[in-house]
């Protein structure tokens, strides 16, 4: 019953998830028509994607993740769903790019409150060699919402720009990019409803004495450097590349190769969707396997690996002359990709104390949200203005980033394979 009721859990956090990351990621899609709308440049388009929406994300992660340590955590998720959903509405009624990033933010504020939260729940209802399985099926939203994202909203544009304009009741006709960002917004609603349907499992006994402050789990990582900064790093790294291509790929395509939005989206997200489910699956249960036989750093063993398999491919595929390469060159890089990120999620839960676990979640996804999100989407345009002369010929940036991330990210997990062992081991005796 008790496996049951968390895999119940797991399939409702992961429609969440799918859909937080619908919300988030859609905004990539319809670059051009907001620039054209509200006279952005590139920059301010890559801060709407990363800085705007990583802000509040971040920071609020920490006192939200401290709050799940005490409190309900499915009232903590429902709240969240009902109001990052109504800040993707606000969205399609900015009038300015104030109002936009603003949106924006409420959008991220909302979002904080799902991960610490979800990541403290399945560590208390799944065995520690089971977890990294666990945490790979919850980060299938990262790539089913991302490729869902691409696939609705391409189809949106591409319908909008054969049929005319939508019309709102009471509104009259409004732009494509608005209507699109309305239509997402309206499942969150059935998410809540089904979040009514989880039942949290008994936390560890530990917490029954109070969970850990702030102070202590700061302590505890920096007690812990060396692990921690492998872990941190290695993730850091990847996801300022990771955002990098869901925020700049459909553009490239469209600016490169001429595509429409649902040419580049249709292709982009059928990879996204598929290879990349596949790679996080795929990325989970290698960790699971080897655990299970006894290596007590195979969640950072992993994410090394597969930040050395990703170097040629990250470097190659923005640079393909033909659209054909390209793809073929992302889709390896999107299945080899998307096999880290749960990895790296058990590991800071497994060597995370229990009365800390969801507030070491949302400092972690801090320094992913910082660096990762707000570098990720921010340094493309920058790159392409202080190298490439502004041109928006994004392919060489892309491949720069590509190249640096990959290659020292690998470096970062190896540095801590023998002192995450350690710290693992130290964390399940108590």
């Amino acid at each position: 019953m008790g496996l049951r009721r968390a895999n119940i859990a797991l399939g409702i956090f992961l429609v969440a998830y799918i859909l937080s990351f619908i919300d988030r990621q859609i905004l990539s899609l319809m670059v051009e028509p907001i620039k054209q709308d509200l006279g952005l440049s590139d920059l301010q388009v890559g801060l709407l994607q990363g800085l705007a929406f990583a802000v509040l994300y971040a920071v609020v992660g920490i006192p939200i993740g401290m709050l799940a340590d005490r409190i309900s955590r499915r009232k903590i998720i429902i709240t969240g769903v009902l109001f990052w959903s109504a800040c993707t509405a606000l969205c399609g009624f900015a009038g300015s790019y104030a109002h936009l990033f603003l949106a924006r933010m409420g959008v991220g504020l909302g979002e904080a409150s799902l991960s610490p939260s979800a990541h403290s729940w399945l560590s208390d209802a799944y065995p520690p060699a089971r977890l990294s399985r666990a945490m790979a099926i919850y980060n299938l939203g990262i790539t089913i919402g991302g490729g869902l994202a691409l696939l609705v909203g391409g189809a949106v544009v591409d319908m909008v720009a054969t049929r005319g304009a939508p019309v709102l009741p009471g509104v009259g006709p409004i732009a494509t990019w608005r209507a699109a960002f309305l239509l997402v917004s309206l499942p969150g609603l059935i998410v809540a409803s089904l979040l009514l349907l989880a039942r949290e499992p008994a936390r560890h006994a530990r917490l029954a004495k109070g969970a850990m402050p702030l102070q202590a789990s700061l302590s505890h990582l920096w007690a812990n450097r060396r692990t921690f900064a492998a872990i941190y790093g290695n993730s850091m790294l990847l996801a300022t590349m990771g955002y990098g291509l869901t925020a700049w790929y459909p553009t490239l395509l469209i600016r490169t190769f001429a595509m429409t939005p649902g040419q580049a989206s249709l292709r982009l997200g059928l990879i996204y969707l598929v290879l990349g489910s596949l790679g996080s699956l795929s990325g989970g249960i290698a960790a699971e396997r080897l655990s299970l036989r006894g290596m007590r750093d195979a969640n950072l063993r992993i994410p090394m690996l597969l930040s050395l398999l990703c170097l040629l491919p990250a470097t190659l595929a923005p640079l393909m002359p033909t659209p054909a390469w390209l793809l073929l060159f992302f889709a390896l890089l999107t299945f080899l990709f998307n096999g880290y990120f749960g990895c790296s999620l058990a590991a800071i839960q497994l060597t995370t104390p229990p009365g800390m676990r969801a507030t070491g979640a949302a400092l972690f996804l801090l320094a992913n949200s910082l660096i990762g999100l707000s570098l990720g989407t921010a340094i493309v345009p920058l790159i392409d203005s202080a190298f490439f002369g502004g041109r928006g010929q994004i392919g060489p940036a892309l491949a720069i980033i590509g190249f640096c991330a990959t290659s020292i990210a690998a470096a970062a997990a190896w540095s801590g394979l023998r002192s995450y062992a350690g710290t693992a081991q130290a964390v399940a005796r108590h």
